[in-house]
């Protein structure tokens, strides 16, 4: 009976994603004004027996529009206009936003070799397909349409190009303001944030919610205009915008308190950081700066040889034990210690992350010193195979051959006993390994996970989970279980260091509080969802593939609910790719990956070049259009 009742929940999930029509309700909300709900708020304005369109139609109602006002170019959303534009409707974009709406096959075809080295980190939800563009507007201008005014104000934070529209109808002001706020204080994730800060001299990898400043000034433009009805792209309308502005800019205040208070990127910006600081948080801002950890000052002990970002161990019998390889330069350093007899061989590799400058030159490291490479299992298949993902700091190139390390599995290696540990600090798929020699020191390699002044999470895409078993949660419990007296290495930092315990349990107890936070903050029933872009991804993320070939690809899942959840994904294939069925479901453990799988059949007729496919997915009370994609080169 139990399977029964599964197989049908399952059919009704399948049946309301592909039939997203028949589920989206109409709301009147005023004389003129209603609104189609669904996965995107869609607004119609008639007057005259004419339509004029906000955000899209979600619910394919209505057959011809004159207008849609687009407020950014984000696929997820911007789907819902795509049928009226086709129709006829004059599509209205942010001028600035442009070529992500008319020119996005160039950005794909660009996109299958920037992805890697990629340190700008921008989201990639963009159209598949370019939408023919009839207007573009900017800042100030306004214009009307059947007698009716329209304002526009430039709104950025949420993306980096947005634009808000202002309507007075039916004795109401009306403000659309895409994505800048999801209901009453809320907002739909922060990754998409992520950016560049320039006036901190801060790069987008290093830019942590770096347009939160923006979207603060954004929301309070907005709320200057004392709009009556805000209604975002998603979520619900407001009806009152003043409230549900001020409770957002607080919220989001805070957990970016929370973020720099014990970030590692102060060791290495540490003047920039009151410019971070006061661009979000205001001139008399308040940080609860944690105490930076005892850093000793000497150089690493002398057996450990700093080269860039890499560090050689060489044993008394002057064989080498090398940690990362990501640069030429690393490698000619390492070479000129042979010829100066300092160094007789490497006898191993060892890799922390996969990263590429810890990564990029392993393959040429490997042909002038045949070693053998040391992982652990969470890291392998990426390091195998980085086309398969979509992650910050990629390297395109392979590292073949790997031994695999369990978990705390210990190695000798001449006068120094090895453990190889899982540590999924900075980056998920991250390592490190504790070195303790003979009679002597102790260190532990911990990659880029740590500096003396905090953690290394300031690019959220590089997955920053915030479970108690995995993530930091789990590499602040290990780091409280390592010998006495164990020294620190990062990767960049020449000095060691060492926190105290009572750091360690400070460190715990912010990421804990930035946890509930974000709950409040964000209104998935996890917060882990608003913070981890890749909870859903295609496997491979890019590949390679002829005409008549069939092709196999999975949709892995990460489910963060607390309870097992049910995952319904739907395909949207280009033409020319073909399979049985583009529907499936999954049901998932809490805090466990699952995957579906599907095999496209790739048409012989079809022409060389760059294809993206998508999946809409649907869990619990989201339906998630367009969501997550993968890069299809037909050569």
């Amino acid at each position: 009976m139990r399977n029964l009742i599964m197989i049908v929940i399952a059919v009704m999930m399948i049946l309301s994603l592909v039939g997203q029509s028949c589920c989206a309700e109409v709301i009147q909300l005023s004389d003129h004004v209603s609104l189609i709900s669904g996965p995107v708020n869609g607004v119609d304005i008639e007057k005259d027996n004419a339509h004029l369109v906000i955000y899209g139609d979600p619910g394919s109602r209505i057959k011809k529009a004159d207008m849609v006002l687009f407020t950014h170019s984000r696929r997820d959303v911007v789907w819902a206009g795509r049928e009226l534009v086709e129709n006829g409707a004059i599509a209205v974009v942010p001028e600035s936003d442009l070529e992500k709406f008319s020119k996005v096959e160039h950005f794909w075809n660009d996109f299958t070799t920037r992805r890697f080295h990629d340190y700008a980190q921008q989201g990639t939800k963009i159209l598949t397909k370019s939408i023919k563009i009839s207007r573009t507007v900017k800042a100030g201008e306004n214009f009307s349409w059947k007698g009716i005014p329209i304002e526009v104000i430039d709104t950025p934070g949420y993306t980096r190009h947005a634009l808000s529209y202002f309507i007075e109808i039916d004795g109401l002001k009306y403000a659309f303001v895409g994505d800048i706020i999801y209901g009453k204080g809320k907002l739909f994730d922060l990754y998409s944030l992520q950016d560049a800060v320039k006036e901190a001299n801060i790069g987008g990898y290093h830019g942590w919610a770096g347009r939160m400043g923006e979207l603060i000034n954004s929301l309070q433009k907005v709320a200057a205009q004392r709009p009556d009805i805000l209604i975002p792209a998603r979520g619900p309308v407001i009806r009152k915008p003043g409230e549900a502005i001020n409770l957002l800019v607080k919220r989001l205040q805070a957990v970016y308190e929370n973020y720099l208070s014990i970030s590692a990127g102060r060791w290495y910006f540490y003047k920039n950081y009151d410019v971070l600081a006061r661009r979000v948080l205001g001139p008399d801002y308040r940080v609860n700066w944690m105490p930076w950890a005892e850093v000793i000052k000497e150089k690493p002990p002398e057996w450990i040889v700093p080269i860039s970002n890499s560090r050689l161990i060489i044993s008394k019998d002057r064989s080498g034990f090398l940690i990362d390889c990501g640069s030429r330069q690393i490698l000619e350093k390492v070479i000129k210690l042979r010829e100066a007899s300092k160094l007789t061989d490497l006898e191993g590799l060892f890799i922390t992350h996969y990263h590429d400058d810890h990564t990029n030159d392993v393959a040429a490291c490997l042909a002038e010193f045949n070693c053998p490479v040391y992982a652990t299992g969470s890291s392998v298949d990426i390091l195998k195979h980085p086309e398969k993902y979509r992650l910050p700091c990629l390297t395109p190139n392979p590292i073949s051959e790997i031994k695999i390390m369990p978990e705390a599995h210990k190695m000798r290696w001449k006068e120094f006993t090895f453990t190889f540990y899982d540590f999924p600090g900075q980056t998920i798929y991250h390592a490190a390994l504790l070195v303790e020699k003979d009679n002597a020191e102790k260190i532990f390699f911990i990659g880029d996970s740590f500096t003396p002044s905090g953690i290394d999470d300031y690019c959220l895409l590089n997955r920053n989970i915030l479970h108690k078993q995995t993530g930091y949660f789990y590499c602040l419990n290990l780091l409280k279980k390592v010998p006495p007296g164990t020294l620190l290495i990062n990767q960049h930092v020449i000095e060691p260091f060492s926190f105290s315990a009572r750091q360690l349990d400070h460190m715990t107890a912010t990421l804990t509080r930035r946890k509930t936070l974000l709950a409040e903050l964000f209104p998935w029933d996890e917060p882990n969802y608003g913070i981890d872009e890749r909870w859903i991804r295609f496997s491979p993320y890019g590949r390679k593939a002829r005409p008549g070939q069939t092709i196999q690809i999975s949709l892995k899942v990460f489910n963060h609910s607390k309870g097992s959840r049910m995952f319904t994904v739907a395909l949207n294939l280009p033409a020319g790719f073909d399979t049985k069925s583009t529907t499936a479901s999954v049901t998932i453990p809490s805090q466990t990956e699952g995957q579906v799988d599907f095999s496209i059949l790739i048409v012989a007729s079809i022409d060389p070049g760059t294809y993206v496919l998508t999946a809409d997915v649907q869990l619990k009370q989201w339906n998630l259009p367009r969501w997550t994609e993968a890069i299809i080169e037909v050569e």
